[in-house]
């Protein structure tokens, strides 16, 4: 759920709720932001994520600040029952159009995991989403940690018009309320 977006962030990020329930998967693959700060602050609950390769273990009234260029994967629910956190992420600028964008996507990318067209890393399954989807992400600074940046920029700028062509899109109005 949407705390604060552009409009309450001053344009500089948004804070999100999110509830996940006991055994709920990953939601996303290891990734790094080129200027974002995100904070991760557990509000019930226990939870693994990992920073920089390392597992760490975070619990009720814990958070934890995973800085700009390092890769890491968000907070996951390792215990009984559901668990809460409120991530807060700080995008280094006051670019509104940019939060409203991202936003989207993961509105997007949630609406695609409901629709089990996700892997179990957070993906898009199908090749051609994976693009479009990596296509808003990309653009705003955000990689995969898996593969080198200068080859997803490379993919991306050959294949995304292409993918898009087809009929594939990082943001579909129908998920984004």
């Amino acid at each position: 759920m949407v705390v604060k977006a552009a409009d309450e962030t001053g344009g500089r990020g948004w804070v999100l709720e999110v509830h996940s329930p006991q055994g709920a998967p990953v939601q996303n693959a290891a990734h790094l932001h080129q200027t974002w700060v995100e904070t991760f602050e557990i509000l019930q609950g226990s939870s693994v994520y990992v920073l920089n390769g390392d597992e760490r273990t975070l619990n009720t009234g814990e958070s934890v600040v995973l800085p700009a260029r390092v890769p890491h994967i968000h907070p996951r629910n390792t215990g009984t029952g559901e668990m809460v956190y409120r991530q807060t992420n700080d995008f280094g600028a006051t670019t509104p159009e940019v939060v409203t964008e991202v936003l989207s996507a993961l509105a997007t990318l949630n609406g695609l995991t409901r629709e089990g067209r996700v892997g179990a890393r957070g993906l898009p399954k199908n090749p051609l989403q994976f693009v479009a989807t990596g296509r808003i992400y990309t653009k705003h600074g955000t990689y995969d940690a898996a593969f080198p940046v200068p080859i997803q920029k490379a993919l991306v700028a050959i294949f995304g018009p292409l993918v898009e062509a087809l009929g594939y899109h990082g943001i579909y109005d129908r998920f984004v309320h």
